[in-house]
């Protein structure tokens, strides 16, 4: 099973097919109580007679267009809220939750799979409790730490996850030598 994201982006492409088969002829739907018929406005044709009450009015708000406009709009949702690509990062984190604020800044969302936007909008998609715990957790590549002598892993391990790229003068050890 794939990640949270994943699998709302593929519910996403599922609704979006259906709605792009089903477009034609009629993009553009209305429903007149008087005569319980959606109309097709472009081609002025009847599409449906609908006896039900209410039933008329929801098929017309559910239109192709309408559910390829939602779909564009969950796209730019997803676009905000997928997982961070940094290597360094300790976390398969949320970009779009945003971070603590402190000193070495900690992800709102510790994974994915949690955050509460996503979770919302496959809710709609219809994602059970079942499937959540299903879905597959990816956890972010490390980089591996490579101390020159002298340095502790425990101190090379915290320089590469704050960011530092290279390890200062001042912590170097009596033999250390550049590798190449």
């Amino acid at each position: 099973m794939p990640d949270l994201h994943t699998w709302i982006t593929e519910q996403v492409a599922r609704v979006e097919r259906a709605a792009n088969n089903h477009q034609q002829p009629s993009p553009n739907w209305e429903y007149d109580p008087c005569v319980r018929e959606i109309r097709d406005l472009t081609n002025s044709g009847t599409v449906a007679n609908v006896y039900r009450g209410g039933t008329g009015e929801h098929i017309a708000l559910h239109d192709p267009a309408a559910v390829l406009r939602r779909c564009e709009a969950d796209r730019k949702i997803l676009e905000e809220h997928k997982p961070r690509q940094d290597s360094w990062y300790d976390h398969y984190a949320c970009e779009g939750c945003g971070y603590d604020g402190a000193y070495c800044s900690e992800p709102n969302t510790q994974h994915v799979n949690d955050c509460p936007t996503l979770l919302a909008l496959a809710e709609g998609y219809g994602l059970t409790q079942e499937q959540r715990a299903t879905l597959a957790r990816p956890e972010a590549e490390r980089a591996k730490p490579s101390p020159g002598p002298g340095m502790p892993d425990v101190l090379a391990q915290q320089m590469i996850r704050i960011g530092l790229a290279t390890v200062p003068a001042g912590l170097r050890g009596p033999n250390w030598k550049p590798r190449r």
